[in-house]
């Protein structure tokens, strides 16, 4: 009983250091949900439900804007092996009339992070 007692406060710090280690997502939803929540939307739409990005970046008429580290994949579409990974938001906006607006169905992507040495 002795040496439960005692391991017990031990085990529960190293399983905190352990969860501390890992990259955490910075949003709560997976890449699917934003994918479909951003569909069709404008650039302020999208700032406003996101946050800013990290990066914009023009691509000839075009604008990237970039999230760090800002989702995962969820879902048994995703080979098990990143299944669960983090990854970086990536969404292209193209210049309409209206302003700028999430292009067509590939507007939305993600990159792999490299990966850690």
């Amino acid at each position: 009983m002795i040496v439960r007692t005692t391991l017990f406060p031990f085990v529960l710090v190293l399983a905190l250091l352990v969860q501390d280690c890992r990259p955490s997502a910075r949003s709560h939803r997976s890449y699917d949900e934003i994918r479909d929540l951003a569909a069709g939307r404008t650039a302020a739409e999208v700032e406003r439900l996101l946050g800013p990005p990290d990066v914009r970046q023009a691509v000839l008429d075009d604008e990237r804007w970039v999230w760090w580290s800002y989702t995962v994949l969820e879902g048994p579409q995703y080979a098990p092996e990143v299944r669960g990974q983090l990854v970086h938001l990536v969404i292209t906006f193209q210049k309409t009339a209206e302003g700028w607006r999430v292009g067509g169905p590939l507007a939305v992507s993600y990159s792999l992070p490299a990966p850690r040495r």
